[in-house]
Parts: structure tokens; C-alpha cells; sequence
């Protein structure tokens, strides 16, 4: 009697940690995911063009990533580029060249791209903008 009482204890045992290695093998997975978060979903809007405010007459060229929700199509913005850009266009004619520069002017972009946006785009939730490139000729 003794040895079965000993032979089920070990069993016991050995189902216990054969249990705690699968729950740890799927936490770290689920971990792992929290970590990096859900996947991202981007829609990228053309590169534009635009003529900015002041004395000089300026250019800038801008490519700008929207971050999306994760179920929404990539293409989503397409149909909305030609007002997006109208809008923008009337934006930076009032945006003088020198308001651009340094991380303020990364900043202020940023804020006239989400107004526009916001307007434009009401159906559609923007999470971020991301200026893919941002240069003032």
C-alpha cells in the first residue's frame, strides 16, 4: 500500500509540473503579444506638394503614414486625397517657412495634417500621423 500511495504522489507531481511548463509556454506567447502590441495598420497618402506662406515662396514636399485601425483597409484614404490635398494646400499658404523648422515644426505639421483630417476624413479613425518625409525647398 505504501508504494502506490508513493507511485500516485510522484505521479501527481510529474502531471503538476508537466502542467506549470505548458501555462508558462503559453503566458510568455500571450506576453509577447501584449508587448508588442496588435498589429499595426497603415494608409499611406501620396506624396504632395505644396507652396508655402511668406516673402519667399517656398516649397514643401510631404509624405504622411496614417495609422489606422487594424480592420480597416490600407486604402481607405484613397478616395479622400484630392480634398485632403485642397485643404492642406490652403493650410501651408499660411504656415511661414521658418514656423517648420526643429521639432515644433514637426509638431505643427503634425496638427494641420490631423485638422484637415478630422474634417476630411470623419468615418475614418486616425490613431497617428507619421510624417514619412517632411523636406522645405
Amino acid at each position: 500500500m505504501p508504494f502506490i500511495l508513493f507511485g500516485l504522489l510522484i505521479a501527481l507531481a510529474a502531471l503538476g509540473a508537466t502542467g506549470a511548463v505548458i501555462a508558462s509556454k503559453n503566458r510568455s506567447s500571450a506576453d509577447a503579444s501584449d508587448k508588442y502590441g496588435p498589429k499595426k495598420n497603415y494608409a499611406a497618402l501620396p506624396q504632395m506638394t505644396f507652396t508655402l506662406g511668406g516673402g519667399d515662396a517656398r516649397l514643401i514636399d510631404v509624405k504622411v503614414l496614417l495609422e489606422i485601425d487594424p480592420t480597416v483597409d490600407g486604402k481607405v484614404a484613397d478616395p479622400y486625397v484630392p480634398r485632403i490635398s485642397d485643404q492642406l494646400a490652403d493650410k501651408m499658404r499660411q504656415i511661414d517657412p521658418q514656423q517648420l523648422s526643429g521639432a515644433e515644426g514637426a509638431k505643427l505639421m503634425k496638427s494641420t495634417i490631423a485638422g484637415v483630417l478630422n474634417r476630411e476624413m470623419r468615418g475614418v479613425r486616425v490613431r497617428d500621423i507619421l510624417l514619412d518625409r517632411m523636406v522645405v525647398r
